[in-house]
């Protein structure tokens, strides 16, 4: 949904007095147009919102995430985030693009990294199929556990290809090469 310069739509929409000022001071803060912020609101919910509203998400903060995590061992804990977390991301993959390929994955793999965790997820596909992908956390040693565990079984298992995982602090960078052979 961005990246490329898209033909777009005028719309005329009703607001209340109260969203509009609310608008107003979010773009202010973010210093961007009230039309810029639409936009970004109404990406995140074409792209995001409506999809999870059929998987029965929960949120919650980073120190309540950290917590819970806290409590598991890492054991198990990295066969959380092999089992269930990719079972998870499989079916939004299903849901949204009707398949589980290579791609789909990746993509889906963005959307959570953009939306739906508390971190900040880069990524970077370059044009000869190396795939980067960064993550910054805030959920500590268990946390980096989770997500080295997460990323090297999605990569490994799901997408057929050999990550190389580094972490470091709140940090875990996975790097590999994109296969060309398409999963089903």
């Amino acid at each position: 949904m961005t990246g490329k310069r898209r033909k777009t739509v005028l719309r005329t929409i009703r607001l209340s007095e109260e969203i509009d000022t609310i608008l107003e001071e979010e773009a202010r803060a973010q210093n961007i147009s009230i039309n810029a912020l639409i936009g970004k609101i109404m990406t995140r919910y074409i792209e995001w919102e409506r999809v999870v509203e059929k998987f029965d998400y929960v949120s919650f903060s980073n120190v309540f995430f950290k917590a819970l995590i806290s409590e598991v061992n890492d054991e198990r804990l990295r066969a959380m985030a092999s089992q269930e977390a990719i079972r998870q991301v499989k079916n939004q993959a299903m849901w949204i693009f009707g398949k589980t390929d290579f791609d789909a994955l990746l993509k889906i793999i963005i959307l959570i990294g953009r939306y739906g965790i508390a971190a900040h997820t880069s990524s970077d596909f370059r044009d000869d199929g190396a795939c980067i992908i960064t993550v910054h956390h805030q959920w500590g040693n268990k946390g980096t556990v989770f997500l080295q565990s997460f990323f090297d079984s999605l990569v490994r298992d799901e997408l057929r290809v050999q990550p190389a995982i580094s972490v470091s602090n709140d940090v875990i960078t996975v790097s590999f090469q994109k296969s060309q052979k398409r999963i089903t």
